[in-house]
């Protein structure tokens, strides 16, 4: 069914996107690759005495020990795969596109994505599941936390490929 399933990571220790592409994998053997991406404009980019290289240094840092904790919980899984950290360019991309970008060099046959809570400062964030629907053709799983995990539901897929997956 799936060769290779691409997940895009954030910062949470316990993602549930990681949670679904594991149990993806296990099911059809594909390989994971995990992908963080890094915004390195901060929301006060504008401040004239600001030092973005300690922003980028922590970024990199942060960036290396999320990679870390994938390719951890990926091989206790028993699963194959690598993961890597992308840093988004300051300006002329967004993080949709660039997920979408790595996942055509890699191959990736799926993308699992998360479902971000809605915030205040949701208006002002670009809507991930839409912007990897503009840039790519492979399916987008998003994963929720709407079921408890242990039930073994916890994932649905959005309308255009609408099915819920039995783990």
């Amino acid at each position: 069914m799936y060769k290779h399933i691409l997940v895009a990571v954030g910062t949470r220790a316990d993602s549930i996107t990681l949670e679904a592409a594991i149990r993806l994998a296990r099911q059809t053997g594909a390989r994971i690759t995990a992908l963080h991406v890094v915004d390195p404009v901060p929301p006060y980019a504008g401040v004239d005495t600001y030092d973005f290289s300690v922003t980028l240094e922590a970024f990199d840092a942060y960036g290396r020990a999320v990679a870390e904790r994938c390719v951890a919980a990926i091989h206790q899984a028993g699963c194959e795969g690598d993961a890597r950290t992308i840093v988004l360019p300051m300006c002329g991309s967004t993080m949709g596109r660039a997920i979408a970008e790595q996942a055509r060099e890699m191959g990736a046959d799926l993308l699992v994505i998360g479902n971000r809570k809605q915030t205040l400062w949701s208006l002002f964030r670009e809507n991930l599941y839409k912007e990897l629907l503009r840039y790519t053709d492979a399916p987008v799983l998003v994963a929720t936390d709407a079921l408890p995990a242990a039930s073994g539901l916890a994932l649905a897929l959005r309308p255009r490929y609408a099915q819920t997956i039995d783990a």
